[in-house]
């Protein structure tokens, strides 16, 4: 099991600590884009945290299902109002599966950077794709570092990141990631700081 980042010392003040991202027209633009994926569909968040996309996506009548590894995070979802209605499993979302398939799965808020290696992160392609239903979606949302600006030869750079986008791929099977259809949305907007250095990254959570 991998380590957990995101006790109770970070949970406690998660939310106050990326206020930015709980703004309502943030959350409204990725809710929006989401809601529209799922068409009437359920919704499987990974890194569900403290509910901050998946309450509202809810309260717009997806289903939404949760994983993710924290106690603490998923204890301040439930505290808040209807958070007792959105199904969690408490897990790696690289490898955890839960009951049923999905229109649409989503990582957002550079949660995908939770998974620091390239194994991981396939791994974590082919559990979403088992999981999804014929023609689903799998929305990433990431932060991605001006490389250009990098020295020739530096693999690593500290940055201001402004807009991060999203690329969601339509599976043509429940059980293949093969042959996706890419598409790309800006989603949110943020202005957070993010340090990149060769594939790995912060770790975040929603």
């Amino acid at each position: 099991m991998p380590e957990d980042h995101f006790g109770e010392r970070v949970a406690a003040g998660y939310d106050d600590g990326v206020a930015e991202m709980f703004d309502a027209a943030v959350v409204a633009a990725t809710v929006d884009f989401l809601a529209d994926l799922a068409s009437g569909g359920t919704a499987l968040e990974l890194g569900i945290g403290t509910g901050r996309i998946a309450l509202p996506l809810s309260r717009r009548g997806v289903r939404v299902h949760g994983i993710d590894l924290s106690e603490a995070m998923v204890a301040r979802l439930r505290a808040k109002p209807g958070g007792d209605a959105i199904g969690v499993t408490l897990g790696d979302f690289a490898t955890t599966s839960v009951e049923g398939q999905f229109s649409v799965a989503y990582l957002v808020f550079n949660t995908i950077m939770n998974l620091t290696t390239q194994d991981e992160q396939v791994a974590c392609f082919q559990n979403v794709a088992r999981q999804l239903e014929p023609g689903g979606c799998f929305v990433i949302e990431v932060g991605m570092p001006a490389l250009r600006r990098l020295p020739p030869g530096d693999i690593s750079a500290c940055s201001r990141s402004g807009q991060p986008i999203s690329a969601s791929m339509r599976s043509t099977s429940p059980r293949s990631a093969s042959s996706p259809t890419t598409t790309r949305s800006q989603t949110e907007r943020s202005t957070s700081r993010r340090c990149h250095a060769g594939t790995s990254g912060p770790r975040s959570s929603t």
